[in-house]
């Protein structure tokens, strides 16, 4: 079985091409049998070099150089390529996730340097099921909780996991009707780590409650990872469809989403969280999505949702932005707040970026360099005073909208639905009755709206750039 499984994988990879592999192999008994199920596939090595062998001596067991001078004799004795790195610096801390990053980039580079195309490993049955367990219960996501992919990309080639449905009692049968060379890592009966625990107690009381728990568990992920793919594809064209991307922010124009169903909402947003990841380069927490879940149910116009000390999304009204926090805690500064009295016939800079002139209306004298900035103005009747007053908004401030209409600017906002950055950056003009008669850059007071027997003499006249 083991043999047919095998050459079933290699050959499902692309019949057609010639392929070089390199097998990682640690001389326990799952990639010894690896290697000698390939001793077997080609016979003919010494004329072909159609495989290799990686090593990784970790240098944490007594027995580490015992099993590497082991491998290297038994790989030259049948004219096996055989490529041997020693890890000379473990960490004190996170040895586990070391230790692979270690394999996996020497692996890469022995592939890049001597042309292999696919590398394998040994990974049975057995891992999977462990694999499964330890991603439900660390991450509790249907992204990761599929398990281990039979065939995946790896760097610039393929990385194969061939005995991935075979068992591990079908591999030490083999090994044994075989009469195959191995050895036993006693830290693997450990139970310092998560996975060593699971293998001793966890999975022997599974597969007594059901022997099929295997073959079940290769049905789930077979499953999950297809129904995975299936929700990527679909994220892929939401988020191209919906996301735009900016220089330094993710915008969605949440007028714009289709009527999703909950659970086309839920990985839509659940797509969007890990793009934003790679945007930011900052890892996210899993309680972000419900909480980004839960604050767009809320309706509110306007809400932030810290996602890192450097980063937030931030909803205003009908856009939701990932962005730098400090792009809404830091608006850009006035050159002055403190009221400013606005003469008629001349103009002055607010800040580096707005300008306002109170002029008779045919002596207008525009700078020319704001020629072609954004401009918000109001013609004003005969019976205003000579000088006006721009300063920021302060507690109940209000503004007549209508003949019978007076707002707080407070409600204004809210009402109209500006956000909060506007806000800010907004300016009251008032008379020297402290009558506000206008809002910058949003409304007029009807204080300002001469009535139609009334000559125009003068205009109000705000020029900013945005």
């Amino acid at each position: 079985m083991v043999i047919q499984t095998v050459r079933g994988q290699l050959t499902a990879i692309d019949p057609e091409k010639k392929r070089r592999f390199l097998l990682a192999v640690s001389t326990g008994v799952d990639s010894m049998v690896l290697l000698q199920v390939f001793c077997q596939l080609f016979p003919e090595m010494q004329k072909e070099q159609v495989f290799g062998v990686a090593h990784v001596n970790h240098q944490l067991r007594p027995a580490s150089a015992e099993e590497a001078a082991f491998l290297r004799q038994y790989c030259q004795e049948r004219g096996i390529p055989f490529y041997e790195r020693c890890w000379e610096n473990p960490p004190e801390t996170g040895i586990e996730a070391s230790a692979r990053d270690f394999r996996y980039t020497f692996f890469a580079d022995v592939m890049s340097r001597e042309g292999y195309d696919v590398l394998l490993t040994a990974h049975h049955s057995d891992d999977q099921v462990e694999t499964m367990l330890m991603k439900m219960m660390r991450e509790g996501r249907l992204q990761s909780a599929g398990g281990m992919q039979q065939q995946q990309p790896f760097h610039a080639g393929i990385l194969l996991r061939p005995l991935l449905s075979v068992s591990k009692t079908a591999i030490y049968d083999y090994a044994q009707v075989q009469q195959i060379p191995y050895f036993e890592d006693e830290s693997n009966h450990e139970p310092l780590y998560l996975r060593n625990r699971l293998r001793q107690q966890v999975v022997p009381a599974l597969k007594a409650e059901n022997p099929q728990l295997l073959p079940h568990f290769q049905q789930l992920s077979v499953e999950m990872q297809f129904a995975n793919q299936l929700i990527q594809q679909e994220q892929q064209q939401w988020l191209s469809a919906f996301v735009q991307q900016q220089a330094t922010r993710l915008v969605i124009d949440l007028q714009q989403l289709p009527t999703f169903s909950p659970a086309q909402r839920y990985f839509f947003y659940a797509g969007f969280l890990q793009q934003a990841e790679a945007f930011t380069k900052h890892p996210l927490n899993q309680k972000q999505l419900p909480q980004l879940l839960r604050l767009l149910d809320e309706k509110k116009g306007q809400w932030q949702l810290a996602l890192h000390k450097q980063w937030q999304l931030r909803r205003s009204y009908d856009q939701l932005l990932l962005e730098p926090v400090a792009v809404s805690q830091k608006p850009a500064t006035p050159l002055t707040e403190v009221s400013q009295r606005l003469v008629l016939g001349e103009g002055i800079y607010l800040s580096e970026k707005e300008w306002i002139g109170y002029f008779p209306i045919n002596e207008q004298h525009i700078p020319k360099k704001i020629t072609n900035w954004s401009e918000f103005s109001q013609d004003l009747p005969l019976n205003y005073s000579s000088e006006l007053i721009v300063r920021k908004r302060q507690p109940g401030d209000r503004i007549r909208l209508a003949r019978g209409l007076t707002k707080k600017i407070s409600r204004f906002f809210i009402d109209s639905k500006i956000p909060n950055e506007e806000r800010e950056k907004s300016w009251v003009v008032t008379n020297l009755d402290k009558q506000v008669i206008a809002l910058l850059p949003h409304a007029f007071s009807y204080l300002s709206i001469a009535p139609e027997t009334d000559k125009i003499h003068y205009i109000l006249l705000y020029k900013y750039q945005k």
